[in-house]
């Protein structure tokens, strides 16, 4: 039965050892994840690919005495945990789970995969800054409900300062953003 051994390469060798494992005949896996970068000179944005354990990747054996065929490729170093210990197999588990969110995109940084993820610009504090503060809202929930008010200040994602006008003058109440509404303005 083939297992999955974990083998450490080179520095920044990682996907040439992958390449020559490969032409090698063996099925080798390097776990790996985008980033995006903005480039301010040329404004543009680069999506570039990093290895996610730099210096390591995995490779499937069916025999452990197929090791001195890995080993023979120029960047691998050592099959892991290294000399004098005989290497250790990956659980196949482990190496399908990472696969796996591979494929589904959760281990990148780029706006595609946020999208893909369902992770949105509305939760981030600048956003619900930009989107609340200072317009007009209505309290839907707490004590104050139906009331309408002004956001003073956003202070947390938690966190509002609304101006409610109450006997006839301002006064600042803390609420959640849950327990507003936005008004058209």
């Amino acid at each position: 039965m083939a297992e999955w051994y974990a083998v450490r390469t080179r520095a920044k060798g990682e996907r040439e050892a992958q390449r020559q494992l490969e032409r090698a005949g063996f099925e080798a896996y390097l776990p790996q994840y985008r980033i995006e970068r903005y480039n301010r000179r040329q404004r543009v944005r680069r999506v570039t690919a990093l290895c996610l354990f730099p210096r390591y990747l995995f490779v499937r054996l069916e025999r452990l005495e197929e090791t001195s065929r890995v080993l023979a490729c120029a960047p691998v170093l050592e099959l892991l945990p290294g000399r004098p210990h005989l290497p250790q197999p990956i659980p196949a588990e482990d190496v399908l789970a990472l696969r796996q969110a591979e494929a589904r995109q959760l281990l990148d940084d780029t706006d595609a995969a946020r999208r893909l993820r369902g992770e949105t610009t509305r939760n981030t504090l600048a956003a619900l800054r930009k989107r609340l503060g200072g317009k007009p809202v209505r309290i839907a929930a707490g004590p104050f409900t139906s009331f309408a008010g002004t956001v003073e200040a956003v202070e947390s994602l938690n966190r509002l300062r609304v101006l409610l006008d109450l006997f006839g003058r301002p006064t600042p109440v803390e609420l959640e953003p849950g327990q507003v509404e936005e008004l058209a303005a």
